[in-house]
């Protein structure tokens, strides 16, 4: 070949090079596109504030994200993940329906309605058609808050097979940055992104978000996710593997200490659970203890689960002097159980339909008895499934006891199997759970950040068997 010919094919070469990355790039621009919005969702999404300056940049760039999704949303997209779009249309629709005007003589035989009504008939506004959601600017806010699941679900759909794995360790490598800032805070370093710390004291082990307990619910769904992703590691690669497997077992010992050192009491609690679902779920492989008796089987992993508790709360007691046991001390001390016990009285009051999507904080103020008075005020009921049927009423609840069923038959069609997708569906089940507990005693999925996170859970809880593998699978 003559240098002119060699010329004149290396611009070819270069070309078909280029194209092949195009191809590639455009093949997989559904896991580059969520990969990059769960970046921006853990950087700006870590609170539960509607007000925060951050949703100024996330919420138009979600709702832009789920406009596209939506375009380029198949109808094998939707065959594979059917039921987990059904929910979300349910979720969707309900809070739009509160937002519609309601002729006067219906709303006023609406319950729970007595005190708006006297302010109408002062104002002379009776005639006044209004929603059924009695601060309907709260449920604007909730409808725009939905935009962030919503795009993380329409592209999260489009995966295919390898990229239901890469995004995992997307999600776990994030969650790792959360982790690692919320070592640095507990080591004093005055790092947030939702507030201001004016002195050490007032520092919180909350990574990324505005609130510690939400930074240990994501800790705590990262033990599962960290056992899985080590098993999907070749298993061509011995060598990968002698690796991966120590490092993830280490990593693993250093999130139940951390969830320990936030401070969090409901941190304990999703560790354990996260830990014994790992290793009685059969999230973590063992060549070895699986080929062991089912009992014996059983024996090792109940006293690995007590083993391991047992040690990170003595390491974490005298490295850290025990911050959340300390604070156990105190549960007694706690206004959550007041508050739920001032709640419940009142639910009667807005049923069936509810008081409004969000609008927890003014209902709420108007029952708010004397003797919880503070000079804060309580931005929510610290107990999700109390909020639900306060404010969506019984559709709210009947939406929460369908997500319990599926969710159940989830974790039990799928509790044995190796094949990918059925340890990615134990998985999704894992954290469901985690969060599902999580919100016994606060709301996590109020955040954009766990509520992506949930999102995706629910898509690998779906497993689509039989659907076409997508976008490289």
């Amino acid at each position: 070949m003559t240098a002119r010919a060699r010329g004149r094919s290396a611009p070819s070469s270069s070309r078909g090079a280029s194209g092949r990355i195009g191809a590639a790039l455009i093949a997989h621009l559904p896991f580059w596109l969520l990969a990059a919005f769960l970046t921006l969702v853990f950087a700006t999404g870590g609170s539960s504030f509607g007000n925060v300056p951050q949703l100024v940049v996330l919420r138009p760039v979600a709702v832009l994200l789920a406009g596209y999704g939506l375009a380029t949303l198949r109808r094998d997209h939707w065959q594979a993940y059917r039921t987990v779009f059904m929910m979300a249309i349910a979720i969707v629709a309900l809070t739009a329906i509160h937002l519609v005007p309601l002729p006067p003589m219906l709303w006023h035989l609406l319950p729970g309605r007595d005190l708006a009504q006297a302010i109408d008939a002062a104002a002379g506004l009776q005639d006044a058609w209004r929603p059924l959601s009695l601060t309907p600017s709260r449920t604007i806010n909730a409808l725009f808050a939905l935009a962030i699941p919503v795009a993380t679900l329409v592209l999260a759909a489009q995966l295919g097979s390898r990229d239901r794995i890469r995004i995992l360790y997307v999600l776990l490598a994030l969650s790792a940055v959360s982790a690692l800032i919320g070592l640095l805070q507990a080591a004093g370093l005055p790092i947030s992104l939702f507030h201001t710390l004016s002195t050490a004291d007032t520092i919180e082990a909350a990574g990324l978000f505005a609130n510690q307990n939400h930074q240990a619910a994501l800790l705590a769904c990262a033990i599962p996710m960290l056992a899985v992703a080590a098993r999907t590691v070749e298993k061509g690669r011995r060598a990968a593997q002698r690796i991966v497997k120590p490092l993830a077992t280490a990593a693993g010992l250093v999130l139940v200490i951390q969830l320990i050192v936030t401070g969090s009491r409901a941190g304990l609690v999703l560790g354990t659970i996260a830990i014994a679902f790992t290793l009685f779920y059969g999230l973590a492989q063992s060549d070895r203890l699986d080929r062991m008796p089912p009992r014996m089987r059983l024996g090792i992993r109940a006293a690995l689960v007590v083993g391991i508790a047992g040690a990170a709360a003595l390491v974490t007691t005298l490295a850290a002097r025990g911050l959340a046991l300390q604070r156990l001390e105190t549960v007694t001390a706690d206004l959550r159980p007041r508050l739920w016990a001032s709640i419940l009285p009142i639910l009667p009051d807005y049923q069936p339909l509810g008081s409004g999507i969000g609008s927890y904080v003014e209902v709420y103020r108007a029952h708010e008895p004397l003797a919880l008075l503070r000079a804060t005020y309580s931005n929510h009921a610290h107990n999700d499934y109390l909020e639900v049927l306060l404010t969506a009423g019984l559709p709210g609840l009947l939406l929460l006891v369908a997500a319990v069923v599926l969710v159940g038959r989830v974790l039990w069609r799928h509790r044995q199997g190796q094949a990918i997708d059925t340890v990615l569906a134990r998985l999704g089940g894992t954290i469901i759970v985690i969060i599902a507990c999580a919100s016994v005693t606060d709301y996590p999925l109020r955040t954009p950040l766990l509520a992506s996170v949930f999102v995706l859970a629910a898509l690998w809880c779906a497993k689509p068997e039989g659907a076409e593998r997508r976008s490289g699978g």
